[in-house]
């Protein structure tokens, strides 16, 4: 299935290796769905930083690394290995998520960051 990805903070990372994101995800079919992509090292460092005992997070993968092509690819496996709404939350279609952009449908999505 397509899909494009929008992060609503911008695609912003310091690290590829020690960061997180939270993204946008539009299927082909209208629905777009919300997650947060983490790095291993990046829950570490979370922990540490708190004290934290444990870490937790809704709608989150675990990724090596967050470079956009890491990211695409494991929105791809997930979707394929059918996992995609196990992972992500629906959070509404393309008219209501984006009604201020006048966005009703996958083609009037003007942003994909893969671009």
């Amino acid at each position: 299935m397509e899909f494009k990805m929008l992060f609503p903070g911008g695609y912003r990372v310091d690290d590829i290796y020690d960061d997180n994101l939270d993204v946008n995800i539009i299927l082909e079919n209208g629905d777009v769905y919300v997650g947060s992509v983490f790095t291993l090292q990046n829950i570490k460092t979370l922990m540490s930083r708190n004290g934290s005992r444990y870490f937790w997070s809704s709608d989150m993968i675990i990724l090596e690394e967050l470079s956009l092509k890491s990211i695409n690819a494991a929105i791809e496996a997930v979707l394929k290995d059918d996992y995609f709404t196990q992972a992500f939350t629906k959070i509404g279609l393309i008219a209501t998520v984006y009604s201020d952009f006048g966005w009703n449908h996958y083609s009037d999505v003007l942003k994909d960051i893969r671009d």
